[in-house]
């Protein structure tokens, strides 16, 4: 066969064969491959695979290699004939056409015939194919293996185009081995076979056709490969959220065709993959947001939640404008991932609260819940929030569920059996420490909406708590009060040196913890806890008078000491002012509600005084009682020792009394300094003394004047305030030591004024006393008298001021005459003179 060269253009350089492998010589024609001559190069480097001329890889030929197999023309040369054999041979693999083995093997040999004569023809010898770069033809690029890729020109050089690789190992310089073809991506594999005879380009064609590769390579899009549900789920692991979303909305469409088209068992198991899918996903997005309540998020995982939020409401937004509802299908969408972000949230609270809830007291628990909520706030509010958008209104989100949270845990521990104390904690906090402290919190307070808040309570359930508390409240003080009682009794009657009793600290003591735990939850509560405990202290105090009216009683009776009665009964009587003041704090702070309470109140204290009081004055008038007796009979007016004794016991029993607290001390005083008075003014009315000559009325007159100023001056330094009483004796002295008529008029005149009590009986005992005064001149000073007849009878003044109308004067006592009185005069001489 006639050799020819091989013409090839530039844009399409045909690989020159080298000289080491000089012959190709067929072995067992008709039966097996061909194989090169030195097989140790190519042949025995290659894989069996990868082997071109392999027979038995025929069968995996595509079925258009047949009808351009180049060997069915045995009549085509040089070119044609190896360009025909390159269409046959796809990129990477060869193999031998299904034909006769005859032809196989004639067809071949001349084709490998033809181009070595040609290569000779080059005038290439051993030695310059030595000497170059030993480069295989097997990886020059095919337009089978890579049809996208241009074709370029191969660089010559020394006027000879450059070789490839070969495809099989091939030994270097260095010990090394080459990578075989099947190692080599597709696109870089290149048969050494060309399609068919090419034309020469000209340079202008050669640009266009490179131009248009570049075009086709720049608007040919990039097709993302579909990942497994294994890939996404790693994705999601490492947080790449909004990646992961996207690969499982496009898992969700292909679900979506499948189910449409065919609706077969593939469909309902990829569903079963994307749901698994998106609870991963929102598992992840659960822990962002829990981590969001701490300081080890990373910005970047909230941008991702977010970003996968929006793109979810996307896709949302996109089924529902096919019109379809979520009752037409049975599909998960939508998804509505923000919803789901806000349970998120408030299961994050959820979490992050119970951490609070240890077995500790209530007062520790609420205040753990306080400093845990304001604390995660303000970390929210400054590192988080502005990774939402504003119409998230993130921090108000979280607001909501903390406080939604809170109102549960809150809820849960109303339902336990709580004391006292624990019912005052919880209503304070609910009242006030959780909105002045949490809500109103000064780095808060600005960003929350507090209208938009629920009460934490309702408001049913918080009035029942404060019913059991209030009831809790009466309970304990009705049994404390009572302990207490019982215990006092015990001192009165076991006795004691003691003036003062500790009953009323500790009874104030209990009740003013009540206020003041009350008042601090709100002033309506507080001043129902001052009304129970102002009931509560009324009751108290009947069964406090009660036992101090026996216990007075028994001191009446009894034969103790002096000393021990006055110290027992000044210690319960100085128990009242203590109460009193207490009494009046609790009434301004239930206004009127309490009273009818605080009139009971008052009214047992009253009585405990007065008893107290009457058991004292009526020890000291015992004593008293045998020197009142001699006033104004006819040794007082010469014996100074009467009275004496008198002033003298008064002070020794004060001694004691002004132990007593005030004013039960000063009502004390004032009665007993009322009570002398009027002793003093019984002995007149009763005229034990009557005046036989102006000499022994002005010595009477003196001495009345004299006791009273001494009477005065004792109660003064007692700290008496009955000073309304010192006159009347100096009235009484001026009545008996007057000349005028006139001047007594106006003297009575002046009595009567100060002491509208006073009757007919006790003036004419007053003007008996002179022994001048005749009826009719006492008839003549009573009917002067203005406004007499009004008082005529015994009006009775207030209780305060009331003096005469207790003292009785000696019956059928009428003004005398002059010589009635002298009679009388000489009659008390004739028995003096007897005696």
């Amino acid at each position: 066969m006639e050799e020819r060269r091989l013409e090839c253009p530039s844009s399409y350089p045909m690989p020159t064969m080298k000289s080491s492998l000089s012959r190709l010589t067929p072995t067992k024609p008709q039966v097996g491959p061909v194989k090169l001559q030195e097989e140790n190069k190519l042949g025995k480097s290659m894989p069996a695979g990868m082997n071109p001329f392999k027979e038995d890889t025929v069968d995996e030929m595509h079925s258009f290699a047949e009808d351009l197999n180049p060997f069915h023309k045995e009549e085509e040369e040089g070119m044609e004939s190896i360009q025909m054999l390159n269409i046959s041979l796809p990129s990477g693999e060869a193999a031998m056409p299904k034909i006769n083995g005859s032809e196989k093997h004639t067809t071949l040999t001349m084709s490998l015939k033809k181009a070595f004569k040609m290569n000779k023809k080059q005038g290439r010898s051993l030695t310059e194919d030595q000497s170059e770069e030993k480069k295989p033809f097997f990886r020059l690029p095919s337009p089978l293996s890579d049809p996208e890729a241009p074709w370029k020109s191969q660089e010559k050089k020394a006027g000879h185009p450059r070789l490839e690789e070969p495809a099989s190992p091939v030994k270097l310089r260095d010990g090394s081995e080459k990578d075989s073809l099947a190692d080599l991506p597709p696109r870089k594999v290149m048969s050494f076979l060309k399609l068919g005879k090419p034309k020469a380009e000209s340079s202008t064609e050669k640009m266009e056709h490179r131009g248009r590769a570049e075009r086709k390579t720049e608007t040919v899009p990039e097709v993302r490969e579909p990942l497994s549900v294994l890939e996404i789920y790693k994705l999601i692991e490492k947080r790449d959220l909004v990646l992961a979303d996207s690969h499982i909305v496009e898992l969700e469409e292909e679900c979506e065709r499948v189910r449409t088209t065919d609706g077969g068992k593939d469909g309902g198991r990829k569903a079963k993959d994307i749901e698994l899918l998106y609870k991963e996903l929102e598992g992840e997005l659960k822990k962002i947001v829990a981590e969001s309540l701490s300081q080890t998020l990373e910005a970047t995982h909230l941008d991702q939640l977010v970003q996968t939020i929006e793109e979810e409401e996307k896709v949302d937004r996109a089924w529902a404008s096919c019109g379809r509802l979520p009752e037409d299908t049975d599909g998960p969408r939508p998804r509505q991932l923000r919803t789901k972000w806000r349970e998120m949230v408030r299961d994050s609270v959820v979490e992050r609260l119970s951490r609070c809830q240890t077995n500790t007291s209530i007062a520790q628990r609420l205040r753990s819940l306080k400093e845990q909520i304001t604390s995660d706030l303000i970390l929210i509010r400054k590192n988080h929030v502005a990774a939402y958008p504003k119409d998230y209104d993130a921090f108000n989100v979280y607001v909501n569920s903390y406080h939604e949270v809170v109102s549960s845990c809150l809820a849960e521990m109303a339902q336990n059996d709580l004391e006292i104390q624990q019912f005052y904690s919880f209503l304070q906090w609910c009242h006030n420490d959780y909105v002045r402290d949490v809500i109103g919190h000064e780095e808060l307070a600005a960003h929350v909406r507090k209208q938009q808040l629920k009460p934490l309570l309702p408001a049913e359930t918080m009035q029942q708590l404060e019913a059991k508390c209030i009831a809790l409240v009466k309970a304990q003080i009705t049994k404390s009060m009572s302990e207490e009682l019982i215990a006092e009794k015990d001192k009165w009657e076991a006795g004691g040196d003691a003036y003062q009793s500790e009953l009323p600290n500790r009874m104030i003591q209990l009740l003013k913890g009540h206020v003041t735990h009350s008042a601090a939850v709100n002033q309506e509560f507080g001043a129902q806890v001052s009304l129970c405990c102002l009931s509560g202290l009324a009751d108290f105090l009947q069964s406090f008078q009660k036992h101090a009216q026996e216990f007075f009683q028994q001191y009446r009776e009894a034969a103790d000491s002096r000393e021990l009665k006055v110290t027992q009964a000044i210690a319960v009587v100085s128990c009242c002012p203590v109460f009193r003041d207490y009494i009046e704090r609790l009434r301004q702070k239930v206004v009127s509600d309490g009273e009818e309470e605080t009139k009971k109140a008052l009214a047992c204290l009253d009585k405990v005084v007065m008893g107290g009081n009457k058991l004292l004055t009526e020890m000291l008038f015992e004593e008293l009682k045998p020197n009142l007796s001699k006033l104004l009979k006819s040794k007082w007016l010469q014996n100074k020792e009467n009275f004496e004794r008198i002033t003298t016991s008064i002070k020794k029993h004060f001694n004691q009394f002004r132990k007593m607290k005030s004013p039960p001390y000063q009502d004390l005083v004032n009665g007993i300094h009322k009570k002398v008075v009027m002793e003093y003014l019984r002995a007149v009315m009763q005229t034990r003394i009557v005046c036989h000559s102006a000499d022994m009325r002005m010595k009477v007159a003196g001495r009345l004047s004299k006791e009273s100023t001494e009477l005065r001056e004792l109660f003064e330094n007692l700290d008496s305030s009955a000073s309304w009483l010192d006159p009347v004796l100096d009235h009484l002295a001026e009545i008996i030591s007057l000349k005028d008529m006139s001047s007594i008029q106006v003297e009575v005149g002046v009595l009567v004024n100060s002491y509208p009590d006073i009757r007919k009986e006790h003036i004419a005992a007053m003007l008996n006393i002179r022994g001048d005064i005749n009826h009719q001149n006492c008839q003549s000073i009573l009917e002067t008298l203005q406004d007499f007849d009004s008082n005529d009878g015994g009006s009775i003044p207030p209780r305060d001021r009331a003096l005469f109308v207790e003292i009785d004067t000696a019956p059928g006592l009428q003004c005398v005459d002059l010589n009635m009185s002298r009679a009388l005069g000489c009659f008390s001489l004739f028995r003096r003179r007897i005696r």
